[in-house]
């Protein structure tokens, strides 16, 4: 994984590049005291990963990653901030932030933001595999999965709905069937598995996504509140990042805290993606 770190502060800048280097997070292509000097040399680089600061003299961290996000799509920004005002990291991750990690920055929270950002893009590239092998699917014969397979798959998926606190929910159950039919039929969340699952449950598809949603927000809470206890638990990066992704936990842990009047929003199709990525790896 290459790193590139944009930050006035020098010291900030070397103590996070001996951080990602003795905790062997990958290499460090470059860094710049200088947003305006970093833009060129991040294009010319193209780090995966570009960790940046968010007030800096003349160009901010917002300005410079909306330019570099405006000629390219695969790169992922971390900030760096002192910030905690609730608009200003809104207004952050809406041009593109996957974390932030706090100034002055430690060992603990640097290694635990960058390894939940590398396994996020490594799902996204499973995601973009899975997606191409779908679109040919017509160059090849379906294979239809045995029985011992989808008792298998089953159990794999109980297994990660109930490390979430969700397998009891009704909605699980529909999820479940979801999953198998996606899974057997090499499709995407959509019209033909609802369907599906009209048939099967001899319901509506409204009732049937309500259903599917109520056991979602469940898994999210359970979540949310387990982050709260214990900000690196296992349960969090072994299963909900396959699910979740870090805003929506993020806003549920604002909402239970008080911080926020609304949680996290679930997205079933997300949701689907994510079963579908797990059970494959």
């Amino acid at each position: 994984m290459k790193y590139y770190i944009v930050d006035d502060n020098i010291a900030t800048v070397k103590s996070l590049e001996n951080i990602i280097k003795s905790r062997n997070l990958g290499k460090v292509c470059g860094y710049s005291t200088s947003p305006e000097a970093a833009i060129p040399e991040i294009l010319e680089e193209m780090p995966e990963i570009v960790l940046v600061d968010f007030l800096m003299e003349g160009m901010d961290g917002v300005e410079m990653i909306e330019q570099i996000s405006s000629r390219t799509d695969k790169i992922y920004f971390v900030m760096i901030s002192k910030v905690t005002d609730k608009e200003m990291i809104q207004t952050a991750y809406q041009k593109g932030i996957e974390f932030f990690i706090h100034k002055p920055v430690n060992i603990v929270e640097v290694e635990t933001v960058l390894n939940k950002l590398m396994e996020k893009i490594k799902l996204k590239g499973m995601l973009h595999q899975l997606k191409s092998i779908m679109t040919d699917v017509d160059e090849e014969p379906e294979k239809k999965q045995t029985a011992a397979e989808k008792k298998k798959d089953y159990k794999e998926i109980d297994h990660l709905l109930g490390n979430l606190g969700m397998l009891g929910e009704r909605g699980s159950q529909d999820i479940r069937k979801a999953h198998a039919y996606m899974m057997e039929n090499q499709c995407e969340y959509g019209k033909d598995v609802l369907n599906y699952l009209e048939e099967e449950t001899k319901d509506t598809a409204k009732n049937i996504e309500q259903r599917i949603r109520r056991a979602m927000k469940k898994g999210l809470t359970n979540t949310a509140r387990i982050m709260i206890d214990d900000a690196y638990s296992d349960i969090l990066s072994s299963y909900s990042n396959y699910v979740f992704d870090f805003s929506t936990i993020s806003d549920e842990i604002n909402y239970i805290n008080g911080k926020s009047t609304t949680g996290g929003r679930v997205n079933i199709a997300r949701f689907m993606d994510g079963l579908k990525i797990y059970s494959k790896s």
